[in-house]
């Protein structure tokens, strides 16, 4: 397993090579304002924008520029933001912990829900409790997460009079309460709206294994039902299961990027919107480069789960 792990994590620079240069060259000959321009503001001379571009480095031709940033890049500089000048570095500490939170709660309530209610679809099969969860997965997969989410503000301070925080974050460390108020909600509906894939997923999974004739045969024995679909059912339908938590967990990691948005919540999805909407180039680049590093690290380990749940899997 270890060569396999070195094998994979090889390409892991080879990849994000590529994704930066992509994202790097394509932010620079898409159309729109230049990010020169839109720091000077309405009413800036030529002068001006001529002194930020020199000032940020966009006046070098693009293959320069992105040798001095990947150069940075690898020696750990991340620059600075276009407009305030603070560090890129301390406003990803700063900002990680509510994304990181919002995607743990989320993921966590997207791998209880699918793969429970997805088992109870399939021992329930062509029933009421399976049509029901059939027809909740459909409807979790088909209303738009961003609807939902506005309707969280919406709808409870119409009804109920409640207003659902908006903006900021405290940390549970601090106010459980306030932390849990602010975070649970949008974590409940980003986590239901993902857990849609691994619903479908499992009960199908479960339906080919509980066919098995190796779990009639544990019936036969007189094992109860419990034992049957948890210790023998679930574990061995556990490799594509696992495949699509890694799905889930992508779709709960853009999710959450939704969910901060709508919310205010001042995370690193909140932080992506702001610098895409100001054309801040660094930054955009930064969390370009860092989403693909977190997609692939998650990939590589649900790839090396398999081993763990499935003693037939071998890596060399």
């Amino acid at each position: 397993m270890l060569r396999y792990t070195m094998r994979r994590l090889t390409w892991l620079p080879i990849i994000l090579f590529g994704v930066s240069l992509i994202v790097f060259v394509m932010l620079r000959v898409a159309p729109g304002q230049n990010p020169a321009e839109t720091i000077a503001g309405q009413g800036a001379t030529p002068a001006q924008i001529d002194r930020l571009e020199k000032q940020f480095g966009l006046d070098k031709p693009i293959a320069e520029q992105y040798v001095v940033w990947l150069g940075d890049l690898v020696r750990g500089d991340f620059g600075d933001e276009f407009y305030s000048q603070k560090s890129i570095r301390d406003e990803f500490i700063r900002r990680s912990p509510p994304s990181f939170q919002i995607v743990a709660m989320s993921l966590a309530v997207g791998a209880f829900v699918g793969i429970t209610f997805g088992v109870i679809s399939a021992i329930f099969r062509n029933r009421w409790p399976d049509y029901s969860v059939r027809f909740g997965a459909v409807a979790a997969a088909s209303v738009p997460e961003f609807f939902l989410l506005t309707l969280l503000i919406v709808l409870p301070a119409y009804f109920w009079s409640y207003s659902q925080p908006v903006g900021g974050y405290v940390p549970i460390y601090e106010d459980p309460y306030e932390n849990l108020r602010l975070m649970l909600p949008p974590a409940l509906i980003v986590g239901v709206a993902g857990s849609a894939g691994l619903m479908r997923l499992t009960r199908t999974t479960m339906l080919e294994v509980l066919r098995s004739d190796y779990v009639r045969t544990a019936r036969a024995k007189g094992l109860r039902s419990r034992t049957v679909i948890v210790a023998h059912a679930l574990r061995n339908a556990g490799t594509p299961i696992i495949t699509a938590l890694g799905t889930a967990f992508i779709a709960v990691f853009s999710g959450s990027v939704i969910a901060e948005r709508v919310l205010s919540i001042d995370g690193l999805g909140f932080w992506f919107f702001s610098a895409a909407g100001l054309r801040d180039l660094t930054v955009i680049q930064f969390l370009a480069v860092y989403t693909a590093f977190v997609v692939i690290i998650v990939n590589l380990l649900v790839d090396l789960s398999y081993a763990l749940i499935d003693p037939r899997v071998r890596y060399s």
